[in-house]
């Protein structure tokens, strides 16, 4: 009988994070409900246009741009809503060695708030309307997006994301403000890109990073949690590309160059 208790304590976790009654209704709330107005759209469109269906099809590919526009930002403004509810019930926080326990709101509403980002973040990112993605963090709130900021098809943390003017997210990237210590831990901490600072491909960087101004960080690095990068600084994968270290003749030329366009000074 002990054992058999021990076994479901083990399994406590994984039970409560995979609570399909809750998932699944929001999942149809931000995904298809969108759906509706944009058919309804569609279909008075086709009947305005039945008169002359030569002229229809002509404006076709503008009109369905338009409604898959449409969509997304239905799809984003319902997204923000439950984010809304969800940030009344319990405000997000930052911590460290905090108990990962889903009896406790903070877990529950984190993972919630993770679950109905994903997907408005997926559509965007496989969309046109790439642009749009400044625009979806802004609303949504715990980000901080910049000008001139470039992302590519990365993966952008759930929360507590600071990218400042003109940063770079490369190819494959993983920009995590969370990380799962152990079983029954967890470390919520912003990631942070100062100015100009720029990611290869394949980079990861864990809860607590700060990328300093003007910085690089090579394709395939990792840095771990709470570590705070030098400025002007070129950093490279160590040789089982699982790490970081400095690029120290990377660097040199580096800033050799930031003197020159006048980013830093010749002191």
């Amino acid at each position: 009988m002990s054992d058999i208790r021990e076994k479901k304590q083990e399994m406590h976790f994984s039970i409560r994070d995979l609570n399909l009654g809750i998932y699944i209704p929001l999942h149809f709330l931000v995904a298809l409900l969108p759906i509706y107005p944009v058919f309804i759209l569609l279909y008075l469109y086709l009947q305005i246009f039945n008169y002359n269906l030569q002229l229809a099809l002509v404006l076709m590919p503008p009109v369905l741009s338009g409604l898959y526009l449409l969509y997304i930002i239905g799809v984003v403004y319902l997204t923000k809503a439950i984010l809304i509810i969800s940030h009344k019930l319990h405000k997000p926080i930052e911590g460290k060695n905090i108990e990962r326990d889903f009896d406790s709101k903070l877990i529950y509403h984190y993972h919630l708030r993770g679950f109905v980002k994903k997907f408005p973040l997926w559509l965007i990112l496989r969309s046109p309307f790439h642009f749009l993605f400044r625009w979806m963090f802004k609303t949504f709130g715990l980000y901080k997006i910049g000008k001139n900021v470039t992302i590519y098809d990365s993966w952008i943390g759930l929360e507590f994301i600071y990218l400042e003017d003109n940063t770079i997210v490369g190819i494959g990237d993983v920009l995590s403000s969370h990380l799962v210590d152990g079983l029954n831990r967890l470390t919520i901490q912003r990631v942070h890109l100062q100015k100009n600072a720029q990611l290869g491909h394949d980079v990861l960087l864990a809860p607590g990073v700060i990328v300093g101004e003007n910085s690089i960080i090579r394709s395939r690095a990792g840095v771990p949690k709470l570590i705070k990068l030098k400025p002007n600084t070129v950093y490279r994968p160590m040789f089982d590309n699982s790490l970081y270290t400095k690029d120290f003749k990377g660097t040199k030329e580096w800033r050799k160059r930031l003197k020159e366009i006048g980013r830093i000074g010749n002191s």
